[in-house]
């Protein structure tokens, strides 16, 4: 299999929201409390279930949305040569099945405690196993009522028969789960379902409380959530769709939710702020993926992306922020824009083995983000202009805070391969934080439809694909035509307690050509990844910052070793490099600047080829 990397880099510009965002609070009650030994008082009988949620027409909706837009151009060039790989290459530890629903899109998201249960949820189910792959229980998420058929209106959970997307995450510090899911897809019945469990173990209960998803009237419902966490606070991101209209062709905004964790652990009231009416050029920015941070609890508020998911070539990232906690009291919004040279754009539709059968892979949003060292990571599916084959999109924001923060990216891809839905994990520390795994769906014109991953180490390079899961046959389980769902997310999570061990879960086509999930724990055995700290440690940040003529860069090194330094400008281009052989003890680089142009520049130092230190500062 042909490999190959489009390298490229971005760089930024700023601005403020200028649109006026509006923060609005409220709060819900304890709606009610789940155990899964309620699911004995369920009543046997038959329900009446919701329709499914609104799909343009059976004909390839991107394809033809694309040819409505008239800016689909076939690739004209070739795909660029292969880059340096990683030496580390990732092992698969152990998989099985997850939760499983065949006649749904494979919408995959799962959870892991203290290397004890893993939680695997996708549309409509949630599934307990042990890390060792036993399994204990499994039930339905619109079982979250206490009785469905009985409940009354205003008392609890009401009934809930069109529950979807749901989105599981474990709070390490307060040893809980946290579960989101939508109920509706209507201005008549639209919910968001927040679910905390009681304890470190799922089936010991859970708290329970619903979101109105039309929090402002009209004819509007709530679909995509998103979520992450810090250490007070749950932030959740959806996006606002007009009744009887799809994801696309309906949006009408995004919103954020900011809730305290606590609250929910403690089965209390349920406060939130909530921000509407996020615009750019009095035009809604579509989907705002919320940064996870790697280490909690983490710094205070929250990063968000967003990019033009719809677009089928476009530069432009939002980073957004939350500056405080909930418990500040008045937590503010703003966002930046940054510019990219390397666009991304609507993917294709990936060919499967079968001839005439593809596997749609939506749009361009941002789906997963971590955030580690004042470096932000980030991944999106995108078209690769080159190949023409949907790849993933790989950007860092470098100093997020700063006014002007760096911003760099890559394309992974392969000549043979369509790859899609990606999300990212950090496989980094404190004091290498680089490092990241990257798992996707995968498919082929003669390649089943599969999970794989990939690792990205501190040096900047890839390792080879690693296919966790190979398919065993084509998918065709939801739509009758040859345009099939492919399905909107998969998940990575980092091991509590083993930072070289990594969870994830995505989908694979069966021999029956039904859509699969699938639970895998892979390690890296990079020894980096292990590391917590080292004994060669920098004494400062460089020095004058900003500077006018000499910037000095110091470090102290416990042994000989080759020091190289590398400085690049805010385009990322390098400007600036050099080395030496050195003894162990204090040293510094100095580096005249006098002819150099004003702004920001980016440095890195490596010691034996491995990265040790990095920083920037400010020309004047």
């Amino acid at each position: 299999m042909k490999r190959s990397f489009v390298f490229g880099v971005l760089f930024s510009l700023y601005a403020f929201a200028s649109a006026q965002v509006v923060m609005h609070k409220g709060s819900v009650p304890l709606h009610n409390e789940f155990n899964p030994t309620d699911l004995s008082a369920i009543q046997d009988g038959i329900y009446s279930i919701a329709s499914a949620k609104p799909w343009p027409s059976q004909v390839d909706p991107l394809v033809q949305y694309l040819a409505n837009q008239k800016r689909y151009h076939l690739p004209t060039q070739s795909a660029s040569k292969p880059a340096k790989r990683s030496l580390y290459m990732p092992q698969v530890l152990k998989g099985f099945s997850g939760a499983l629903n065949e006649g749904t899109p494979n919408d995959n998201n799962m959870a892991v405690n203290d290397d004890s249960m893993v939680v695997s949820v996708l549309n409509t189910f949630i599934r307990v196993y042990t890390t060792s792959g036993v399994f204990k229980k499994n039930w339905s998420l619109e079982f979250f009522p206490k009785d469905p058929k009985n409940v009354k209106p205003g008392s609890g959970v009401g009934v809930l028969d069109r529950s979807y997307d749901p989105k599981i995450v474990f709070d390490p510090v307060a040893k809980r789960y946290i579960l989101v899911y939508l109920e509706g897809s209507a201005s008549s019945d639209t919910r968001i379902i927040i679910s905390f469990s009681k304890t470190n173990n799922p089936l010991d209960g859970w708290n329970v409380y619903q979101i109105n998803g039309n929090p402002f009237g009209g004819k509007y419902w709530t679909d995509y959530p998103m979520i992450a966490i810090n250490g007070e606070d749950l932030f959740l991101t959806a996006n606002i769709l007009k009744d009887s209209t799809d994801w696309r062709d309906g949006f009408t905004q995004s919103l954020i939710w900011q809730f305290p964790k606590q609250s929910g652990f403690n089965a209390d009231s349920l406060p939130y702020n909530l921000w509407s009416n996020i615009q750019y050029k009095s035009k809604s920015i579509w989907n705002i993926c919320p940064v996870q941070d790697a280490f909690q609890p983490g710094k205070e508020g929250l990063y968000f992306l967003s990019v033009r998911p719809g677009d089928a070539s476009n530069d432009t990232l939002f980073l957004h922020s939350i500056n405080h906690n909930y418990s500040h009291g008045n937590p503010q919004y703003s966002y930046k824009i940054l510019k990219s040279n390397l666009a991304y754009g609507l993917p294709p539709a990936a060919p499967q083995p079968r001839a005439g059968f593809r596997l749609q892979t939506n749009d361009a949003r941002v789906l997963g983000a971590f955030y580690v060292n004042d470096k932000i990571q980030y991944v999106q599916t995108s078209m690769n202009h080159n190949n023409g084959r949907s790849s993933i999109y790989h950007g860092t924001v470098q100093y997020p805070d700063q006014t002007q923060p760096g911003l760099t990216a890559q394309l992974i891809s392969y000549d043979s391969l369509d790859i899609a839905y990606p999300t990212i994990a950090s496989a980094g520390n404190t004091v290498f934080g680089r490092q990241s795994m990257i798992t996707f769906s995968h498919v082929g014109a003669t390649t089943n439809p599969g999970t794989s991953v990939v690792y990205y180490d501190n040096s900047g390079q890839y390792s080879n694909l690693l296919m966790v899961k190979p398919g065993q046959g084509y998918i065709n389980s939801f739509i009758v035509d040859s345009a099939e769902r492919w399905g909107d997310y998969t998940s990575i999570q980092r091991s509590p307690i083993q930072p070289n061990h990594f969870w994830l879960c995505g989908s694979y086509g069966k021999s029956t050509n039904a859509v699969g999930t699938w639970l895998a724990e892979v390690a890296i055995n990079d020894p980096s990844v292990s590391i917590s700290q080292i004994n060669q440690t920098p004494i400062q940040s460089a020095y004058p910052n900003p500077v006018a003529d000499l910037i000095t860069i110091p470090y102290r090194s416990q042994e000989a070793a080759t020091l190289e330094l590398q400085i690049s400008n805010a385009l990322g281009q390098v400007v600036y490099t050099t080395s030496a052989q050195v003894e162990a003890g204090q040293h510094k680089a100095i580096v005249h600047l006098n002819d150099w142009a004003p702004g920001m520049y980016y440095y890195v130092l490596k010691s034996n080829q491995v990265l040790v230190l990095d920083g920037s500062f400010s020309k004047q």
